[in-house]
């Protein structure tokens, strides 16, 4: 059961390009099939999960670059989670990389959102780390939460390996 629950823990990174990878293809489906609901729910659901990182891939790489990194990188996400042991610093990196993703997301998401928070909050408080935004939606908090252990499982790792090469 342990192995179990840190391979999952492990796969979250994964998860956070895949959620991208699942954003730009609704984008596609949305051009195609403008009218469908389920697309329309897809592309909403997803959307403050990992807006910002993906607008800001297409920017920079245009679609199908874009498209082709994030689901490179899950393909190495996969194998380096089968695999703890042999890429330790990569581990590390592509956690992290995830984590900072989800960061950028929803703090731009949380900062960006509609309403009266000009009139109602100091402007000095405007933009905050606080998740209360971001309770509609379950999967970003449910992501940070696994990237996070996932970070963390990988700062265990190299500690553990520094242990024991010394």
């Amino acid at each position: 059961m342990p192995s179990t629950v840190s391979k999952i823990i492990r796969l979250a990174p994964c998860c956070v390009y895949t959620v991208a990878a699942i954003l730009l293809f609704s984008m596609v489906l949305l051009g195609q099939f403008p009218s469908n609901a389920a697309v329309w729910s897809l592309y909403m659901t997803l959307l403050p999960v990992i807006r910002e990182p993906v607008f800001l891939l297409l920017d920079g790489l245009g679609f199908h670059a874009a498209l082709a990194l994030l689901v490179l990188a899950a393909g190495l996400g996969i194998h380096i989670a089968h695999r703890p042991d042999h890429y330790p610093r990569i581990r590390f990196i592509h956690a992290h990389v995830a984590l900072i993703a989800m960061i950028v997301g929803g703090v731009r998401a949380m900062s960006a959102q509609a309403g009266l928070a000009s009139f109602s909050v100091p402007r000095l408080l405007r933009g905050d780390w606080s998740l209360l935004p971001m309770t509609n939606s379950p999967l970003w908090i449910a992501l940070s939460l696994l990237v996070a252990a996932a970070c963390l499982m990988s700062h265990v790792g190299i500690v553990r390996r520094i242990r024991l090469s010394a």
